[in-house]
């Protein structure tokens, strides 16, 4: 689901209106992303989008070291297409169950379990349509323009400034940062 005046991402929380906006790139393979999805993406959803304070905007940026990330990153893609409501059963089944679909490739069923059996029939007529793919290549190009080298990387906009964070940062530090800003 993107916002108003965004071109790429899928809006996880938040508005285009908050004060603060995060900018993830992220692979649904890399075991870092997931530590940051789960241990502080959640939490902030939870905490300041849920009141606008914080808009969380999630960019694909596949590695190609990762077998199944691309595949993963369609799954998501068309689960952005169905809406935020649906995006984000699906985004936390990804991650949750990364371990098991990193290792035999189950990502139908991680995402099958995700949804109900109608939104997931129609997620999988989504995938079958090509601009699914040139949507993940433009979040990729995207990410080579900001300099994007390693997942996860975040990109964080505030009072006209930007903060760039590499790796996971925990919920503890991203609060106390946010707070500094959105008191």
């Amino acid at each position: 689901m993107r916002g108003a005046e965004e071109t790429s991402g899928q809006m996880l929380g938040g508005s285009a209106n908050s004060p603060i906006r995060i900018e993830v790139f992220s692979d649904f393979q890399c075991p870092h992303c997931r530590v940051l999805y789960l241990g502080t993406i959640r939490p902030v959803l939870q905490e300041y989008s849920s009141k606008d304070k914080v808009c969380v905007i999630y960019h694909e940026f596949p590695l190609s070291g990762h077998q199944y990330s691309r595949e993963a990153a369609r799954y998501s893609e068309a689960a952005a297409r169905l809406g935020q409501q649906k995006l984000l059963p699906v985004i936390d089944s990804l991650f949750t169950d990364q371990e098991q679909w990193s290792k035999d490739g189950s990502l139908e069923a991680t995402v099958a379990k995700a949804l109900p059996n109608e939104d997931f029939l129609k997620l999988k007529k989504i995938m079958q349509d090509s601009s699914v793919n040139a949507d993940i290549e433009k979040e990729i190009q995207l990410g080579t323009q900001n300099n994007i080298q390693s997942t996860p990387t975040l990109l964080i906009s505030y009072i006209g400034k930007q903060q760039r964070v590499e790796g996971a940062v925990t919920y503890e530090v991203l609060k106390q940062f946010i707070d500094s800003i959105v008191k």
